[in-house]
């Protein structure tokens, strides 16, 4: 019994299935699960070294390498990244993508004892390795908390605090703080007061040292109760700490206040801070637990978040920065009206074709599916994102089908006078095997996608998945439910619709036509194969991408100084770029802004990767104003910024949605001396800098960068008793300071720090006499006794990519793609590679779309002969299912002309949209063949049996791939950048496609068994 008669003898049971599956839809609708993309496993963790001190080319031989060696005895690695800066180390160790989400605390963990193991191996003083493997977590709510006139540290405090109430929120994952300037007490020593009273600075150490102290001091047994003893000296103020005594020589003390000045300052130098729309802040991320609707979440976070606001102290303020929630609720209304419209044309088309009523009766199997499929997607985990919700919208055009094809054939079958039970049966069981294997098809061509290990499949996954989900449950549907709404309600029509009539007259013209066809199969086919040659020529010449930009109304930008800048320096300067950004009137494009210093903020976008941290850059995330474009506020800010500050690169761009900047072109260049790529990438750069239309071309290599060197004369030194240690530990804690305590302040500790002169570090002619102290307090000498100070040159940076040195080389063209960039300057780049001293490797986004491509390549033969047996299981011929395979190629004639007209660039996405039309295509070719054999059966000739086949056909044809391009069309105009390529592709490819193998199909057929031309019906009648 077939699932067509079961179901139309037990039709209680089966509309009630189908009742229950809306209602479980609508229901789960209210609360799914939702975010603004997919959740994608972060493989990706970084690891930080610091050697105060340390030179670049040290921290590369002492600390890179041996850390890089270490990282790279994990067999789960795929890439190490690692810049190198003086006294500074930073790695990217990224996974290979076969690693999955459960292994991954296993690696991190595994990473941690490797790093210390390196760790007693380092320099002495060094800090790390440290292991941050958090690095991917997305932040769904973004805030900075400003207040004019308090200090980093209460609005440090404060953000604790706001920080330990959310967490106390339902559904909050993690906050975390961004931004937050440390402070520190420091004691700067009075050079001229220590001299005078015979003093050195490390007498001012020793006595804080001693005093400032939380220790224990035993415990005392008293009437059978144990006390703790404790013993003071625990700074609570500042002014307590000002008043410890230091001892005299000659005997006697002073106060620390009369020989030092005590303050509590910002963390200097500075190393983080944040600014709001030109106010110091402490920015607060938000990321939320898995499987939640970020909606209901935010609105539930908002309401918290109003409540903290209401008791923020006065002049506090708690702004919005990013806002997850926002995003997917437009995201959410666009798609609502994309939905809508292409339900809309979808049931109009089918009305037009098969009438009101039976137009209904195949349109219930629109929300019926679609609800049934949020059930299976909630079962799966799968979220509504952007990616599953175009998935839905692309497979509504093709699940329709099913319905449309079921409905049209007990059409026909009531109209040749079968009974009404019969005839729903029937076409529930026939339609059932060709509609299995058309549909299986589509979902194989999607099986590459699933089944890819690559970061950008695992971004698009759940667009395959939900497609086979749909069309599995549409094809259900199709075959049950349908039936038994055609034997209820449908009715025959005595006349076709106006629409049917038009295509029913069309039918004796294309008989006529697939008759000529017949007569001349092999100039046809030939003439099919020279289209399908132009097609491939004419792909080379599209330009392609891997992702479009984001429309996300925010831009990104990079900011940075000059190498040497000072912490402080880029502080101060980034705060004054924020102020200028803020001025209304000369940026009338931007709505707000936040400014970020030795910290890349919270990663609030899965694609945001901010530049590596370092003293000398910040990064700054833009919010356009209403009715503002990306392309008014990248103009305006290229044009002002550099104006008003001429010695700051800054580098606007919009954010992408792939991994990889969108349309930057990147070229790594390494060599086997370690040196010479440096030369080839200046004339790289040279080359691209010639380019007509060229943006901007940057490298991150950067110039070098003096520093002082102490040359210490030994012989000296050691007549004087003291040792290059000794020097470079007094110069230590008279430049930067010597943390000596810790000042208690609640739950905060701060550093006490003492130092010399601050005026000391400014004047580096000073140095020469700068007092030094011989260990144990020996005797003082000024550094001019033992040294001499120089100055010297070093790298500033070294970028290096599995152990070896690189430099990478970005270009971005006004119009031209990654891969046009690439193709303009293959000349320069054959010539930089001709002595094989240099390598080239392409970066970015040419080297993820590649691998992306690989890897769907590598599973297609595969799918491939799936779809091959598929065929051969329905048809139970080889020949037949040769057929099939062989239309598929020529869909692409159409896609290639139709991204050639609209001027479209291929995507990814689009690439995917090549796949699916050689699933739907094949339906064609299902279809025509079904028939063909169901004439032959009947006993017609094999030429009659092609034409009547062919005619038969046309109608179901012709309705169903008008609704799939129909139905792409609201997609097309309203369904955002990352779904154009996909629905100019292949709305193309089924309307060139379609009319291209309703007459190959035929000529394919008669090729492969040697059906003879047809003969003319004058001759015929003639020779009778």
């Amino acid at each position: 019994m077939s699932i067509a008669s079961y179901a139309l003898k037990r039709p209680r049971f089966a509309f009630l299935a189908a009742l229950l599956l809306v209602l479980a839809g609508l229901w789960l609708a209210l609360d799914f699960p939702s975010t603004e993309e997919p959740q994608v496993t972060v493989r990706t963790a970084t690891v930080l070294t610091l050697v105060p001190g340390a030179s670049t080319e040290r921290m590369e031989q002492l600390v890179a390498r041996p850390t890089e060696e270490a990282i790279r005895s994990l067999a789960e690695v795929k890439r190490v990244k690692t810049t190198v800066r003086p006294g500074f180390a930073f790695s990217y160790v990224e996974l290979k993508s076969e690693v999955s989400a459960q292994a991954l605390p296993a690696v991190w963990q595994r990473l941690r004892n490797r790093m210390a193991e390196v760790q007693p191996g380092l320099p002495q003083g060094a800090t790390g390795p440290l292991v941050d493997d958090e690095f991917g977590r997305v932040a769904v709510l973004t805030m900075g908390l400003t207040g004019q006139g308090y200090s980093a540290g209460e609005l440090r405090e404060q953000a604790r605090q706001l920080r330990d109430r959310l967490y106390q929120l339902d559904g909050v994952e993690r906050v975390s703080l961004h931004g937050v300037r440390d402070e520190q007490v420091q004691v700067v020593a009075d050079v001229a007061a220590l001299n005078a009273k015979g003093l050195s600075i490390a007498a001012l150490s020793e006595a804080l040292a001693k005093r400032n102290v939380l220790a224990p001091a035993g415990r005392a047994q008293v009437g059978g109760a144990e006390m703790a003893l404790t013993v003071s000296g625990d700074a609570s103020r500042l002014a307590e700490l000002a008043q410890t005594p230091v001892a005299l020589p000659g005997g006697g003390w002073l106060p620390l206040g009369q020989l030092a000045r005590v303050e509590r300052v910002p963390q200097d130098p500075a190393s983080v801070g944040a600014f709001v729309d030109g106010q110091a802040a402490a920015v607060i991320a938000v990321s939320m637990d898995p499987g939640l609707n970020v909606i209901s979440f935010a609105e539930r976070l908002r309401s918290e978040v109003q409540s903290l606001i209401r008791a923020l102290p006065a002049g506090m303020e708690l702004v919005p920065i990013t806002d997850q929630a926002q995003i997917v609720t437009k995201q959410l209304k666009q798609v609502s009206q994309v939905f809508l419209e292409t339900t809309a044309i979808v049931m109009g088309v089918v009305v037009l074709f098969l009438g009101l009523r039976t137009g209904l009766i195949v349109g219930a199997i629109v929300p019926t599916t679609v609800l049934g499929s949020l059930v299976v997607m909630k079962l799966l985990g799968i979220e509504l994102h952007i990616i599953s919700i175009g998935a839905i919208i692309i497979a509504l055009g093709l699940f329709v089908d099913n319905a449309i094809v079921v409905a049209e054939d007990m059409e026909r079958r009531l109209a040749l006078g079968e009974d009404r039970a019969a005839a729903a049966a029937a076409a529930g069981k026939t339609m059932f095997v060709p509609l299995l294997v058309s549909s299986l098809a589509i979902i194989l061509t999607f099986m590459p996608l699933v089944l890819s290990r690559t970061e950008t499949g695992e971004y698009l996954r759940s667009m395959g998945i939900v497609m086979a989900i749909a069309l599995l449950l549409s094809l259900l549907l199709a075959v049950t439910v349908t039936p038994l709404l055609c034997q209820r309600f449908a009715v025959h029509h005595a006349e076709l619709s106006r629409m049917a009539r038009g295509v029913e007259a069309l039918t004796g013209w294309y008989r006529g036509k697939v008759r000529w066809v017949l007569g001349h199969k092999t100039i046809y086919i030939g003439t099919m194969v020279a289209l399908l040659l132009g097609a491939g020529w004419l792909f080379s010449h599209i330009p392609s991408e891997l992702m479009p930009a984001s429309e996300r109304k925010q831009l990104q930008m990079a900011i940075e100084l000059a190498p040497d800048t000072s912490g402080n320096t880029t502080l101060a300067t980034a705060q004054r770029i924020s102020q200028a950004l803020n001025e209304r009137q000369r940026f009338p494009e931007l709505q707000s802004q936040t400014v970020y210093v030795g910290d890349g903020g919270p990663r609030f976008i899965l694609a945001l990767n901010p530049p590596t941290p370092a003293a000398h850059r910040a990064y700054a995330v833009l919010t356009l104003a209403p009715g503002a474009t990306h392309e008014q506020a990248l103009q305006r800010l290229r044009s002002e910024l550099p104006a008003q500050f001429p010695g700051v690169r800054f580098e606007p761009k919009r954010f992408s949605m792939g991994s990889t900047e969108a349309g930057t072109a990147e070229f790594r260049l390494s060599s086997a001396d370690g040196r010479s790529h440096a030369a080839a990438a200046e004339r790289l750069m040279t080359a691209l800098q010639a380019l007509p239309g060229i943006i901007e071309v940057r490298s991150d290599a950067e110039r070098q960068v003096m520093h002082l060197a102490v040359q210490v004369d030994q012989v000296k030194a050691a007549a004087a008793g003291i040792s290059s240690a000794e020097v470079a530990h007094n110069l230590e804690r008279l430049l930067s300071g010597e943390a000596v305590s810790q000042f208690r302040d609640g739950d905060t500790l701060l550093p006490v720090l003492v130092r010399g002169p601050l005026e000391l570090r400014e004047r580096i002619e000073q140095l020469q006499a700068a007092p030094l102290e011989r260990a144990g307090g020996q005797g003082r000498l000024t550094l001019g006794q033992i040294a001499r100070v120089e100055l010297a040159s070093q790298p500033s940076v070294l970028q290096r990519v599995d152990q070896e040195r690189v430099v990478t080389i970005s270009a971005k063209h006004a119009r031209w793609t990654a891969q046009g960039i690439v193709d303009a300057v293959q000349a320069p780049l054959g010539e930089l590679q001709q002595d094989g001293q240099v390598k080239i490797a392409l970066a970015g986004e040419i080297e993820e779309g590649a691998s992306a491509n690989n890897a769907i390549l590598a599973l297609l033969p595969a799918c491939v002969v799936a779809m091959f047996l598929l065929f051969v299981w329905q048809f139970e011929s080889l020949r037949k299912s040769l057929i099939v395979l062989a239309s598929i190629p020529f869909v692409t004639i159409g896609a290639a002309l139709a991204l050639k007209l609209s001027g479209t660039t291929l995507t990814f996405v689009g690439t995917l949209g090549l796949l699916a039309l050689a699933g739907i295509i094949v339906n064609n070719a299902v279809l025509l063949l079904d028939a063909i054999d169901e004439a032959r059966a009947a006993g017609l000739a094999a030429v009659d049996a092609i034409e009547d086949a062919a005619a038969k056909r046309l109608r179901p044809i012709v309705m169903t791939k008008m609704v799939c391009i129909l139905g792409l069309l609201p997609l097309y105009l309203f369904g955002g950048v990352v779904w154009t390529s996909l629905a100019v592709v292949m709305m193309g490819g089924l309307a060139l496609g379609t009319l291209i193998t309703l007459g190959l199909i035929p000529a394919l057929y008669a090729a492969f068994y040697r059906v003879p031309a047809p003969v003319a019906k004058t001759t015929a009648a003639t020779a009778s």
